[in-house]
């Protein structure tokens, strides 16, 4: 099960009781579930095209709203968890870079390969890490809704 109980696992969440065994093992069947219905949702909705030029002419941008899609409802997936922050982040992060991996095996012509390690360091350890912490902080501050809050 890729060993998703190792996110949640950390000594301290152990020490202080956070999250039983239990609650560890219904935690990464949610994560495998969701990982496993956005696999299925990226294959319906990119059926494979005839040839690598055609794939990759909308791809990136495809794969790029995607992954923020995903991120932002892992995001409120990990929420419901009773792990700390930093797990949850870290919980986050592992499944985008299996998704990111899944996609990327698809999206990039043979001679793109060599990059693909590269580009997913940009985009997991960089800017999805960044937006993890910035969607984060809006659903803390309740920014979202800005014109609803300023309504009387």
């Amino acid at each position: 099960m890729f060993g998703w109980q190792r996110l949640f696992g950390s000594k301290e969440n152990q020490i202080r009781g956070f999250m039983t065994d239990e609650e560890l093992q219904n935690n990464a069947v949610k994560l495998k579930s969701f990982l496993d219905d956005a696999k299925t949702k990226w294959d319906l909705e990119n059926p494979k095209p005839k040839s690598w030029y055609e794939k990759n002419k909308l791809y990136v941008t495809k794969a790029t709203n995607f992954l923020i899609l995903c991120t932002d409802g892992l995001i409120q997936l990990v929420q419901t968890f009773s792990a700390a922050g930093p797990d949850k982040k870290i919980a986050v992060l592992a499944v985008l870079t299996e998704l990111f991996d899944y996609i990327a095996t698809k999206a990039f012509p043979i001679w793109l390969s060599p990059f693909v390690p590269v580009i997913k360091q940009i985009v997991i350890s960089v800017i999805i890490s960044n937006l993890i912490e910035f969607i984060v902080a809006k659903y803390k501050e309740g920014a979202w809704n800005m014109e609803k809050k300023n309504e009387p």
